[in-house]
């Protein structure tokens, strides 16, 4: 679906692009929900799907308000309400990895540590340098492209700390899938403040492809997840 609106122009991309998200952070945010209610049932660990669930869901309106903009008001959907909305669900995204991985802090080593945290820092230093050797005029606008790949950078770690505890047999493909998730957004949002700041960024260009990636292994992973819930529920009975 992107690659049919990108090689089609700019303006084919932009509709795809605003009507693919609709669908995808819906489901996205069902499946949280899902999760949220899966959990529940166990009372186990419950409060990073709650963290979960507020990301899924200001994400859902953040897309939405950005759609509405772009499509409805025709008004710049960057910057714009929407990035409230945007800035909540990365944080919301932040405190959950570090509360998925702080449950499993007993098999997490030192060595992970050691090979995670280098990449945060490496992001923040590539965000910043970009930020700096950008002549644009409009301040406010590269300030708040920045803080995305910062508060990225922050999630990172945790993510990276997750997928090599899959590597090591600690967790489950489905925690893999999420944790690999950061991957791509952080792509993503590096590559949204490089366009911003050329004013070469539209909905729909390659930047949007890497948020697809995101959206499609989170729903992937949590619905996986919810899914062996129900399996495991299913063989008790």
């Amino acid at each position: 679906m992107w690659t049919t609106g990108y090689f089609l122009g700019q303006r084919a991309a932009i509709l795809s692009s605003d009507f693919a998200y609709i669908p995808l952070t819906i489901l996205l945010t069902i499946t949280a929900f899902f999760q949220v209610y899966q959990t529940r049932k166990e009372n186990k660990n419950i409060l990073p799907w709650y963290m979960f669930a507020v990301f899924a869901l200001t994400y859902n309106i953040a897309q939405h308000i950005w759609s509405l903009n772009e499509l409805i008001i025709d008004q710049k959907p960057f910057p714009s309400f929407a990035d409230v909305a945007f800035i909540i669900s990365t944080i919301s995204l932040v405190i959950f990895f570090i509360l998925i991985i702080k449950s499993k802090k007993q098999s997490i080593s030192r060595w992970m540590y050691v090979m995670a945290i280098p990449s945060g820092c490496f992001t923040i230093g590539l965000t910043v340098y970009f930020f700096i050797s950008n002549n644009t005029e409009l301040i406010f606008d590269q300030i708040l492209a920045l803080v995305y790949p910062l508060i990225d950078s922050i999630a990172l770690v945790p993510a990276l700390i997750g997928i090599m505890m899959y590597l090591k047999g600690k967790v489950n493909f489905a925690t893999c899938l999420i944790c690999l998730s950061m991957i791509p957004l952080t792509i993503g949002d590096i590559l949204f403040q490089i366009t911003t700041a050329s004013n070469t960024y539209y909905s729909g260009s390659i930047t949007d492809l890497f948020y697809y990636i995101q959206i499609t292994l989170l729903i992937f992973g949590v619905y996986i997840l919810s899914n062996g819930r129900i399996r495991s529920n299913t063989s008790v009975s």
